[in-house]
């Protein structure tokens, strides 16, 4: 066969060149949070150990079964765009294939550095973060200005004039995707001259709740699961991912393969599976537990039907990991798979914790969260049938130092007043890992 002229086997050289950098490129679904305090919602504590519920990268996460790796987390509180400029760098030196960019409303609330060039400046310094991560070899997903409560009608000029210059960028710029989630989250019927989120969407009038976040990570999972394809291996999907095979998974009954004989605290009532408890506490909320097939048939359901009395009222889906199953050292994820049914009542948050204890007196307690959600005023969780899948972050367990050590994973849901809410738990696991991220 006749070979063509300057090239091997049928194939040009400079092709054969780039193919050869393909296995090597930043992979897409790791992702590094960059911005001000709404980047900085991604997680809870400086530890960054635990994922928050106002965040929509993290719902969008939960809606793609944990599609994404959400490392390390840039965003600061109060910063302008100039002031993140700062951490740009770092943020692309974690390695991360994909720069989450959520930063512009602190320039224009604060006039910076005019009150007429707000906007202008905000995108200049963003697009600053666009090129960078796009220099090396990251795809750049930026959220469009949403604004806020309570901004002049110059202001809400600026935030206009910033989307306007994002999305005529994102329109000419590879590896640029703009989220937009403005009407999703803000008020459609405010005229010209006004914002305002939709109702119990923001809990200060600048910063999305639990609910809003829900909604505008729908939005955010569309977009996203374009970019970044399916990832296996987060959820059970087999019946032989139990303890004893391999100690990849260190919870009893994960699956709940053996739907009776757990343990039911005061103001519980029904069945428990093997293996774990439910509880409930907070001034005479009340929790019926029950058990069901599970649809994929690889197990059962654990079924909670709850009811909260007021605020603060806690329902718990859990299991103290028996200490035979872990050791010090072990690298570990919990992991839950949970159908929201019909449409919750007042309720604040829905959260997978993980916790270690290194003693019962004069230890120390860390906690691991996913979709940690706070209770106070204007702090509202989902109000919608959903199905999420969460999971923390990767934990090192420590050796214990006294009696009363112990490690527990936790799904719990937390009102903010009188309501109810009822939950399917498909599967929940204690995933050990060789490494962290």
């Amino acid at each position: 066969m006749a070979r063509n002229s300057g090239a091997i086997g049928g194939a040009n050289p400079s092709s054969l060149a780039r193919l050869a950098v393909l296995p090597n490129r930043r992979l897409p679904h790791v992702v590094a949070p960059l911005g001000d305090s709404r980047a900085a919602a991604v997680y809870v504590d400086s530890a960054q150990r635990g994922y928050t519920a106002s965040s929509a990268l993290n719902w969008a996460n939960a809606y793609l079964g944990q599609r994404l790796v959400i490392g390390q987390g840039f965003g600061k509180s109060g910063d302008r765009t100039d002031q993140v400029l700062a951490r740009l760098s770092a943020a692309i030196a974690s390695g991360a294939g994909m720069l989450y960019i959520l930063v512009g409303l602190n320039d224009i609330s604060q006039n910076y550095p005019t009150a007429g060039t707000s906007g202008a400046t905000a995108f200049a310094n963003v697009r600053t973060m666009i090129d960078a991560g796009r220099a090396a070899g990251m795809i750049a997903v930026v959220e469009a200005e949403v604004g806020a409560n309570n901004l002049t009608a110059a202001q809400i000029a600026q935030v206009n004039e910033f989307n306007a210059l994002l999305f005529e960028y994102g329109e000419r710029t590879p590896g640029l995707h703009i989220n937009d989630a403005r009407f999703t989250v803000m008020q459609p019927s405010y005229g010209d001259g006004a914002l305002q989120f939709r109702v119990g969407f923001s809990y200060d009038g600048t910063h999305l709740n639990g609910r809003g976040s829900s909604y505008a990570g729908e939005g955010l999972a569309a977009l996203l699961d374009k970019l970044v394809p399916p990832r296996p291996g987060v959820a059970l999907n087999t019946r032989t991912a139990l303890v004893g095979l391999g100690r990849r998974q260190l919870l009893t009954n994960p699956i709940f393969t053996t739907a009776t004989g757990g343990t039911l605290g005061t103001g519980a009532t029904g069945t428990v599976p093997l293996g774990f408890g439910g509880s409930v506490s907070g001034g005479g909320a009340t929790a019926t537990y029950g058990t069901q097939a599970d649809p994929d048939g690889i197990g059962n359901n654990a079924v909670v039907d709850a009811t909260f009395s007021a605020a603060g009222s806690q329902v718990r889906f859990f299991q103290d990991v028996p200490a035979a199953n872990y050791q010090a050292g072990d690298i570990v994820q919990g992991i839950a798979v949970i159908d929201v049914l019909g449409t919750p009542s007042n309720l604040a948050a829905l959260m997978l914790q993980l916790v270690q204890s290194t003693a019962a007196s004069g230890g120390q307690s860390f906690d691991n969260y996913s979709m940690y959600g706070p209770v106070g005023t204007g702090q509202l969780g989902v109000d919608r049938a959903v199905r999420v899948t969460m999971q923390t972050r990767p934990y090192t367990l420590l050796p214990a130092v006294g009696a009363g050590a112990y490690v527990q994973l936790s799904m719990r849901a937390v009102t903010a007043g009188s309501g109810g809410a009822k939950f399917v738990v498909r599967q929940m696991a204690l995933k050990r890992r060789d490494g962290g991220y």
